[in-house]
């Protein structure tokens, strides 16, 4: 018994430390829906499980539609028919949103995140999250920075509904998500 004892509390204590940043390479699935970081922890472990180029395939979304949203979603969809139908249009050109990462202002994606809990109110039913973002190459670090998590209560579940963009150089993606997703 106090061997088991034991390895559930080595067990509880691993978890509690490994869930403060999520990377490429390491992706926790003990995050629960109460806390709006940990929702959004989650949303970045399916993103880097998934990848991060251009909008996301049906299957992507699928595995996002927890942690987002219905508005997000029915945004992502929609711009999804719009791509569709300029590739109809449009055969030999690149449609919007083809490539390029949606999920923060960094064109090529961030390898890493960490979003810090914030105290929220049990009241409260929108709160804004920072993303602490690092994309890292060849085993350093290039590139720090911070975008919004705009984060809203559904169902009783903190989900993602929207991304303000934050990154100040010059090519950084502009305003956020859903307004990148309603532009044509």
């Amino acid at each position: 018994m106090k061997y088991w004892l034991s390895i559930i509390c080595s067990l509880l204590v691993t978890f509690a430390l490994s869930g403060c940043v999520v990377t490429e390479t390491t992706v926790s699935h003990h995050y629960g829906s109460n806390d709006p970081a940990m929702t959004a922890q989650k949303f970045y472990s399916q993103y880097f499980l998934n990848g991060s180029a251009g909008l996301p395939t049906d299957t992507q979304l699928a595995a996002y539609k927890p942690y987002i949203s219905t508005e997000l979603y029915q945004s992502l969809e929609s711009a999804k028919k719009r791509q569709l139908e300029e590739i109809k249009q449009h055969p030999d050109e690149k449609p919007s949103h083809a490539d390029g990462d949606l999920f923060s202002s960094l064109f090529e994606g961030p390898t890493a995140v960490d979003i810090p809990s914030i105290p929220v109110l049990p009241s409260a039913d929108n709160v804004t999250l920072q993303a602490n973002f690092t994309r890292t190459e060849q085993g350093k670090d290039i590139l720090h920075w911070t975008d919004e998590i705009k984060m809203i209560k559904q169902n009783d579940n903190w989900v993602i509904d929207d991304l303000v963009y934050k990154g100040n150089w010059d090519f950084a993606a502009k305003a956020t998500l859903k307004k990148s997703l309603s532009d044509k």
